[in-house]
C-alpha cells in the first residue's frame, strides 16, 4: 500500500481509537499541519515540510526566519561569513555531538554503530557531512543515547527493540544498518506512523517493513512471528503486541503526553518484559501539555526498573539552547 493510501487508512481508524491512544493536546495542534503538508506535498520531500521541521524532524539550523535570513546573508562574505553562519546554524554543536560518538562508542560491542551514514530519503535539507558521512540532529541524538547505553551496560545483548514515538524512523535506520537479525518495532500516532513507514521502506526496502495495513485486523501481533526487520504499528495496536522485547526507547515524545497516557504506555511496556529502558526527557518538561512529564514521574511510572545511569551534558545536550536528560534503566530482578 502506498504511503498516501496508508495515511488515509490510519487517519480513518484513528477516529475510533480509544482516547489513551489518540493525539494529546500537544499533537492536536500539529496534526492538521502535518497532514496538510503530506496531502499537498506528498512524502518524497517530507523532511523539507515546515511542519516536519517543527514537529518531528529536528534540525540544528535556526527555525526562525530572521535567524535563517541572517545565516544566509553571512554566506556571502567569505570565510569570516562562513564561520559566523556556522555559528548561527549550530554546526559546532553538531561537530561536538559527532565527536562524542566517535570517541566514546565501544565499537567492539553490539549494537554496531560504526560506519553509519544517514539516508537522503525525504530530501533532507538539515543534514551535515562529518567525517565523510551524513548526520542530522535526529541521528546524532540517537547515536549519543545508544553510546551511553552501551557504556552503561557492558554486557548488553538486544535482539528486539520497541520504540514509542519514533519520529520518521531514525532509530530503526541506525539499528538495522549493520546489525543483522535485530528486530525494530515503532509504535506511533498517525500521521507520523505513515511517514516512518515510508522512510524505512526507502532506507531498508519495501519487503523489509511490516506496515499497518498488514496488521490492522490482527487481534494479536506476536513478536516472535514477525519476520520483517522493521515493523510500524499505530498506537492503539500496542495492547495487541505479545511476546517480549529487550530494549524499549522513548526520545522526548512522552514529554508531549499527559501523565495518564504515559502511565498506560509504561504499563504495556513493562508487560512486554523490556529488560532495558533508554529514555530522553527534558528536565523542565515541554510546553503545550496540561501537566509536564518530569524525571520523577518517569521513575514512578517505571517502578519495576532502577536507574543505571543518567546524563544531561555529554549525551544530553540537544541543541545550543536546550538540554535533555538521557536515562538508562534496568529491570529489577
Amino acid at each position: 500500500m502506498d504511503a498516501r493510501t496508508l495515511l488515509e487508512l490510519m487517519l480513518a481508524d484513528l477516529e475510533d481509537a480509544p482516547e489513551l491512544y489518540r493525539p494529546t493536546d500537544f499533537w492536536r495542534t500539529g496534526l492538521e499541519k502535518v497532514v496538510a503538508d503530506l496531502r499537498e506535498r506528498g512524502f518524497a520531500e517530507f523532511r523539507r515540510h515546515p511542519s516536519a521541521r517543527f514537529f518531528y524532524a529536528p534540525q540544528y539550523a535556526p527555525v526562525s526566519r530572521p535567524a535563517a535570513a541572517l545565516s544566509g546573508a553571512f554566506g556571502l562574505v567569505g570565510s569570516a561569513g562562513k564561520l559566523i553562519r556556522e555559528r548561527i546554524d549550530q554546526v559546532p554543536v553538531a561537530r561536538a555531538h559527532h565527536a562524542t560518538v566517535q570517541a566514546l562508542d565501544p565499537a567492539d560491542r553490539a549494537p554496531v554503530l560504526t560506519g553509519f551514514s544517514e539516508s537522503t530519503a525525504g530530501a533532507p535539507a538539515e543534514q551535515l557531512v562529518l567525517g565523510g558521512r551524513r548526520f542530522s540532529r535526529s541521528s546524532l541524538n540517537y547515536l549519543r543515547g545508544l553510546v551511553m547505553l552501551k557504556r552503561a551496560v557492558p554486557d548488553l545483548e538486544i535482539s528486539t527493540v520497541c520504540e514509542i514515538g519514533g519520529g520518521f524512523g531514525t532509530l530503526g535506520e541506525i539499528l538495522l544498518a549493520r546489525n543483522e537479525g535485530l528486530r525494530y518495532i515503532d509504535v506511533d500516532i498517525p500521521p507520523v506512523a505513515a511517514v516512518a513507514t515510508h522512510y524505512l521502506r526507502e532506507v531498508l526496502g519495501e519487503s523489509r517493513v511490516l506496515d499497518y495495513a498488514a496488521t490492522r485486523d490482527r487481534e494479536k501481533i506476536a513478536i516472535d512471528e514477525i519476520e520483517h526487520p522493521a515493523t510500524v504499528l499505530c498506537s492503539w495496536q500496542l495492547p495487541r503486541l505479545t511476546g517480549t522485547v529487550d530494549l524499549f526507547a522513548n526520545f522526548i515524545s512522552f514529554q508531549e503526553m499527559e501523565p495518564d497516557v504515559v502511565e498506560n504506555y509504561a504499563r504495556l511496556v513493562t508487560d512486554l518484559g523490556a529488560r532495558w529502558l533508554l529514555l530522553r526527557n527534558s528536565p523542565s518538561g515541554k510546553p503545550g501539555v496540561r501537566e509536564p512529564m518530569l524525571r520523577h514521574r518517569y521513575l514512578e511510572l517505571f517502578d519495576r526498573y532502577e536507574l543505571v545511569d543518567s546524563d544531561a551534558g555529554l549525551y544530553g545536550q540537544d541543541s545550543e539552547a536546550t538540554v535533555s536528560e538521557v536515562m538508562v534503566l534496568a529491570r529489577r530482578s
